[in-house]
C-alpha cells in the first residue's frame, strides 16, 4: 500500500502524547475502580483505554521512524480499543456473556491490517473496510448505551451515546482528511475533546449506577428488616396467646384445686394453703404483665390511645416515678404496624428511663403535626453519655434503640434521640400519616 509520507512536526507529536496521556489515566482510573467493585465492565474499559494508549504510542513511533511495522500495530490497536469499548458497553447494558463466535471479531484488525498495509496498493480500497469496522464499532457502542437508557432512563448514557455517535462518524473523515494532515494536529485534539468527554460520561454513568444499586440494596434492606419485625411480632402474638390460653389456664386449674383442698385439709395447714395460693396468685399476675408485654391485648382491642394511658399507668405503679400523658381527643386511625411501631417505642423508651436515666420525673406527649405524627418521650434524668451517637449506643448493647429504629424507619419515619434542653434525654418518634388514615378514634 502506498502510504502518506510519514510527518512528525512538534504540534501533532505534543498533542499525540497528551491524548496518550489523558488515556492513560482513564486506564488507570477505571482499573481502581475494577478493584474496588470488582465488576466486570470496568476492567474492560481500563483495557479499552490501554489499548488505545499503545494506539497513541505505535503512532507516535511511526511518525518518528516511519516504519510500517508500527503502522501496523496502530491499526490493530484502534481496532481492539472500539471492540473492548464495545464489548464493555455491552457487558454493563445486557451483562452479556462472552461466546466462542466473538473471536472472528477480534481477529479481524490483525488480519486484515497486515492485508491493508503490505498485501494492497490503493489507500482508500486498503483504509475503507477498517474505517468501516472502526466506525461500526463505535456507532453499536453508542446503540449499546441509548438502549441501556431506553431500558433505565439515564441522562449520563445519552450523553455518552451522542457523544460516541459523533465520534464514529468523525472516523469516517479518516481516509480522506486525517491521513492526507489535513487535520494535524487540530485532529488529535478533537480527539482528545471526544475522549474527555466519554471518559467523564462514562464515570457519571457509573456513578449513577452505584447509586442506583445502592438504593435498591438499601430498599431490600429495609424491606428484609420490616419483614423481620413482621415475623418477630407475630412470634410474640402467638407466644402471648398461647400463655394466656394455656399456661393461664393451667394456674388457674391449680388455684382452684387448691382452693378445695384448703376447705378440706386440717386447720394446721391452712397458712400454707394460704402462701400457696399467694404464690399462685403472684404467678398469674406476673403471666399476665409478661402477656401483655408480649402482645398487649388493649392495643388490639381498643386503639393506641388506650393502650398509650395503660403503659404510661403501668409505668407509674411499677417504678413510682410520676409520668404525665398528653394526648389528642382523637387520633387517626392509623395502621396495624404503626399503632404497634409507636407503642413500642414509648414501651421501650421507658424501659430504658427505668434502667438508665435515674430520672425524678417523664413526659408522654402524642400529637399530629402538618401530617406528621410525632411522638415524644422526655426524662429529666442523667442525660446521655459524652461522645454519644445513636449507633453508638446501639454498639454498646442498647438494641432496644435499633429495634425501635427500624420499625420506625420501616414505615418512612424517624427516630431522634436527643439531649433534653434542661438535662435528660428527648426520644422522637415522627411517622408520616398515611392517606388512608383519615378516620379518627378516641
Amino acid at each position: 500500500m502506498d502510504l502518506p509520507a510519514a510527518a512528525a512536526p512538534l504540534g501533532e507529536l505534543a498533542a499525540a502524547f497528551l491524548q496518550a496521556g489523558i488515556t492513560l489515566g482513564l486506564a488507570g482510573l477505571f482499573l481502581h475502580l475494577f478493584r474496588r467493585y470488582r465488576r466486570a465492565e470496568f476492567a474492560w474499559w481500563a483495557l479499552a483505554w490501554l489499548l488505545y494508549a499503545l494506539r497513541l504510542a505505535a503512532i507516535i513511533s511511526f511518525l518518528a521512524r516511519a516504519d510500517r511495522a508500527w503502522l501496523y500495530w496502530h491499526q490493530v490497536a484502534t481496532g481492539w480499543t472500539a471492540l473492548a469499548l464495545l464489548w464493555a458497553a455491552l457487558v454493563f447494558s445486557l451483562r452479556l456473556r462472552w461466546r466462542r463466535v466473538y473471536w472472528l471479531a477480534v481477529l479481524f484488525p490483525p488480519l486484515w491490517s497486515y492485508v491493508a498495509i503490505y498485501r494492497l496498493d490503493n489507500f482508500l480500497l486498503a483504509a475503507g473496510p477498517a474505517v468501516a469496522f472502526l466506525s461500526g464499532a463505535t456507532l453499536w457502542t453508542a446503540w449499546a448505551f441509548w438502549r441501556y437508557h431506553r431500558a433505565t432512563p439515564s441522562g449520563p448514557a445519552v450523553a455518552l451515546a451522542v457523544t460516541l455517535l459523533l465520534w464514529g462518524l468523525h472516523h469516517l473523515d479518516y481516509p480522506f482528511l486525517r491521513a492526507q494532515g489535513a487535520w494535524n494536529p487540530w485532529g488529535y485534539y478533537l480527539d482528545i475533546v471526544l475522549i474527555l468527554g466519554v471518559g467523564t460520561e462514562m464515570l457519571l454513568l457509573v456513578h449513577e449506577d452505584l447509586r442506583r444499586g445502592l438504593g435498591q440494596r438499601t430498599a431490600e434492606l429495609e424491606r428484609l428488616a420490616a419483614r423481620m419485625v413482621h415475623q418477630h411480632e407475630e412470634q410474640r402474638r402467638r407466644l402471648s396467646r398461647e400463655l394466656h390460653d394455656e399456661t393461664a389456664q393451667v394456674f388457674s386449674a391449680v388455684k382452684l384445686q387448691l382452693g378445695v383442698l384448703r376447705e378440706e385439709s386440717p386447720v394446721g395447714l391452712a397458712p400454707r394453703f394460704d402462701r400457696a395460693l399467694e404464690l399462685v396468685d403472684e404467678g398469674i399476675k406476673n403471666l399476665r404483665s409478661l402477656t401483655n408485654d408480649l402482645r398487649p391485648s388493649l392495643l388490639d382491642d381498643l386503639g393506641l390511645l388506650p393502650a398509650l394511658r395503660a403503659l404510661v399507668t403501668a409505668f407509674e405503679e411499677r417504678t413510682g416515678l410520676p409520668a404525665t400523658l398528653a394526648l389528642p381527643a382523637t387520633a387517626p386511625t392509623l395502621p396495624e404496624d404503626a399503632e404497634l411501631a409507636l407503642y413500642r417505642a414509648v414501651q421501650e423508651t421507658l424501659a430504658n428511663v427505668a434502667r438508665h436515666a435515674d430520672a425524678c420525673a417523664v413526659e408522654v406527649a402524642f400529637a399530629v403535626l402538618d401530617r406528621q405524627i410525632v411522638l415524644t418521650v422526655r426524662d429529666d434524668g442523667r442525660g446521655l453519655p459524652a461522645g454519644w451517637s445513636l449507633d453508638t449506643l446501639e454498639r454498646e448493647g442498647h438494641l432496644g434503640l435499633a429495634g425501635m429504629r427500624q420499625r420506625i424507619s420501616a414505615l418512612g419515619g424517624v427516630l431522634r434521640v436527643a439531649a433534653g434542653p434542661d438535662g435528660g434525654v428527648v426520644v422522637t418518634a415522627q411517622l408520616p400519616l398515611s392517606a388512608g388514615g383519615a378516620g379518627a378514634v378516641a
